[in-house]
């Protein structure tokens, strides 16, 4: 694939991510007008983020060694159509059960969405330049945070919740039709193998199963601080919802810079201790921020730097995902996405019940214990063959 190549499909799979992620975080800043409309508790109202999450759990599971086998495209295409049909519905909903219902649809297509743009990521670019491939298409996607939270908070505020999710469903749709009229990725040798023998190469891997252990740990305390941080803002400091959504977009600030710098040092130094160290030292600083809150503009600094530590990982986790079993990485990554998907729901739960029970000093608590798991995980079980060692692939 030739460098114009390459960006034309990083492009191309950025776009689409920023669709996802953006489809993933517009509730963030409207749980609290939710709530209001529908006569709920802010923790409960984050159950649509949930929701969200919830059949990614069996979904990708399911549909993850069939892109092995069958290529990456058509799950792209189709799972990006799925969830901005649904999300665009979910601006009508009529009642709670509604919108949680059709943003669980929603899920279903971006349970698919990652995986295979992970996987699409790994069959077309070595080893070696991964990690920066990986920090490239992170970067776009977070823009949907850095632009997202605001924006989604501001328009809400200006006019009401339903059409701040509205647009972001006809975005998805947008990137569905561009993924399947200009995405033109590399022909790769399709996994003939059966389901079973597929998984089998997972589950007897112990580095495989430590690499997915971990990231369901880091996912898990991640999503949960995620979910709940416009409502962090709004509680801990008085603000309005589009006050503490530009407050908020400190953490995709931080997370664009992180990833950035994280893709690049993990292929000089390895991208195992950048996925260890980052996901502790970010969790001890969010354990300070929750527990020991500053003023509010120290506070927002310190979630640019937890955020920007945490996104060094990012593309690190999700380069070391890609070479633990390559024969069968679209079902070891749908794997992956099915154990973050579960960290979505756990996280919007336990965060709801957490906040609405003891406050935020717990939140932060309970992220940094699974912070810490997350590290030891990877230190422990988790094996990177040396970048060095790596012999470049020709020209």
């Amino acid at each position: 694939m030739s460098p114009g190549e390459r960006r034309a499909l990083l492009g191309l799979l950025g776009f689409l991510t920023f669709a996802a992620v953006y489809v993933g975080v517009v509730f963030a800043p409207v749980l609290t007008q939710i709530g209001g409309e529908f006569g709920i508790t802010t923790g409960t109202a984050g159950l649509v983020v949930a929701a969200y999450g919830a059949p990614g759990i069996l979904v990708a599971v399911l549909t993850g060694p069939y892109s092995d086998r069958f290529g990456r495209k058509r799950f792209l295409v189709a799972g990006s159509l799925i969830m901005g049909v649904f999300t665009v519905l979910s601006a009508f909903a009529t009642s709670f059960p509604v919108l949680v219902a059709t943003r669980m649809i929603a899920g279903i297509g971006s349970s698919v969405i990652w995986p295979n743009v992970t996987a699409t990521v790994g069959d077309n670019v070595p080893y070696r330049e991964r990690g920066t491939a990986m920090s490239t298409v992170i970067g776009l996607n977070t823009m949907a945070s850095v632009i997202g939270i605001p924006l989604a908070g501001i328009v809400a505020e200006g006019t009401s919740w339903r059409v701040s999710v509205a647009i972001v469903g006809v975005l998805s749709i947008a990137a569905a039709g561009l993924i399947f009229w200009k995405l033109r990725p590399a022909q790769t040798p399709l996994n003939s193998a059966r389901v079973r023998e597929l998984y089998h190469s997972i589950v007897t891997n112990r580095s495989a199963l430590g690499a997915i252990a971990s990231s369901l740990l880091g996912a898990l305390y991640w999503f949960t601080w995620a979910t709940y941080i416009v409502v962090f803002f709004e509680q801990s400091f008085g603000l309005s919802q589009g006050l503490a959504s530009t407050f908020a977009l400190t953490q995709g600030l931080g997370v664009l810079v992180g990833s950035q710098l994280g893709g690049r040092l993990g292929a000089r130094i390895g991208h195992k201790p950048v996925v260890a160290g980052s996901v502790l030292v970010s969790g001890a600083l969010l354990l300070f921020q929750t527990n020991l809150t500053p003023p509010l503009v120290p506070t927002a600094l310190l979630n640019l730097a937890l955020s920007a530590v945490i996104g060094a990982r990012f593309a690190s986790n999700t380069t070391l995902l890609t070479e633990q079993v390559p024969e069968a990485r679209g079902t070891l990554l749908a794997l992956s996405a099915s154990v973050t998907s579960a960290s979505i729901v756990a996280g919007a739960a336990v965060g709801g019940i957490l906040i609405d029970g003891l406050g935020f000093w717990s939140l932060g608590a309970f992220c940094f214990a699974a912070a810490a798991l997350a590290a030891t995980v990877v230190t422990l079980f988790v094996r990177e063959e040396p970048i060095d060692l790596e012999i470049a692939p020709a020209a």
